[in-house]
């Protein structure tokens, strides 16, 4: 294939990944090919905590993207080169930074080194108050460096993969939009807030903002975190389970205040949702509930279908998996993997973890 049929193939896909967020692996794959290189990922970076994220858009070692994400990305020497930098820049270590710092840097001895990266270009597609969105591409350790021809297609395609995260970009947020006005914003009569992984408020619903106003309401917004007014301590523990800072991610409820029919119920959002992709972590949603939540809102809490709704008012009721299965007239296997569906769904390992959960968010 000649350079100039490379270069179309590249940026068709370029606009393609407009339509369809999966078209961004591809475009690494044909993109490294291309240009001499071997590995490539999609970064988000939270401006607030100043952390980079590699997304599941990559083609490394899956072992690595760990390793960053969970550890090495505060020592990536490129945030302080490429963070400060306007839209459209290419990073190029070998050429920013110094060789006597690579040579030393513990970042590339005890990271990109022992995980077979070794150079690496990265450009920022795309810049919002909060967050910001980068390509990078890396040649393997042993593998030779990109050549001047290949620079010279990235700077020629740069353009194109602006405007398609631009596109993507606009895209997202008139999906988030119609997200944000049926999951949260008037469809339910309780409180609801969405949070990121630091308690920072993202979005309200309309019921949220008149409870705010309340002076005698449990919650208060300070500098733009939920707090509550006794108890914050537990809440801020709360949304940080949700949000998996302190281990894996869980759903928890907490009563304001003894003798209240108020719980305030802490839920992760999925990494799938319409509604976390923009911004580069993980996010919770915190509900205000009434001493009995609607079973149109505990479903959509923990994404229920209809089936695995109609087990959980049958297991709350004391009958077991057989029992259920006989009511419902369907196997005790169909059961078993809507049992197995629900423990996923609310982070419950066992029959009995789930029934204690699903008691306390119906005020049992």
């Amino acid at each position: 294939m000649g350079l100039d049929e490379r270069y179309d193939t590249l940026v068709n896909l370029c606009y393609e990944c407009v339509l369809d967020a999966a078209a961004w692996k591809p475009l690494l794959e044909r993109l490294a090919a291309a240009t001499g290189y071997q590995m490539g990922a999609l970064l988000f970076l939270d401006r607030h905590a100043q952390r980079p994220r590699v997304s599941s858009l990559n083609l490394c070692d899956p072992a690595s993207v760990d390793a960053y994400n969970s550890y090495y990305h505060q020592y990536d020497p490129a945030k302080e080169m490429l963070v400060p930098r306007p839209v459209g820049s290419w990073y190029h270590d070998r050429e920013d930074l110094a060789p006597q710092r690579i040579r030393r840097d513990p970042y590339y001895q005890e990271f990109h080194l022992p995980y077979g990266m070794n150079a690496i270009s990265c450009i920022k597609l795309h810049e919002q108050e909060d967050a910001g969105t980068y390509l990078s591409l890396l040649t393997a350790v042993g593998a030779a460096l990109p050549e001047p021809g290949h620079r010279a297609l990235l700077t020629r395609l740069s353009p194109h993969l602006l405007r398609a995260a631009q596109l993507s970009e606009r895209l997202q947020d008139l999906q988030r939009e119609v997200a944000r006005r049926d999951l949260l914003l008037d469809r339910h009569g309780s409180p609801v807030w969405l949070l990121n992984g630091e308690g920072r408020m993202l979005f309200c619903n309309r019921e949220a903002e008149q409870r705010l106003g309340q002076p005698d309401y449990p919650l208060r917004l300070r500098q733009g975190r939920l707090h509550g007014q006794a108890l914050d301590h537990r809440l801020q523990g709360l949304i940080r389970q949700a949000a998996g800072r302190d281990g894996k991610r869980r759903a928890g409820w907490l009563a304001l205040g003894e003798g209240s029919p108020l719980q305030v119920l802490v839920t992760p959002v999925p990494e799938a949702s319409a509604l976390a992709a923009p911004h580069g972590g993980p996010l919770a949603l915190v509900t205000v509930l009434d001493s009995r939540p609607r079973k149109a809102l505990l479903a959509e809490l923990f994404q229920l279908t209809p089936a695995e709704l109609r087990l959980v008012e049958l297991l709350v009721q004391g009958l077991s998996p057989e029992d259920c299965a006989e009511r419902l007239q369907v196997s005790i296997n169909t059961i078993r993997t809507q049992l197995r569906a629900l423990f996923r769904k609310t982070d419950t390992r066992r029959q009995a973890e789930l029934l204690q959960l699903l008691a306390r968010l119906q005020g049992a």
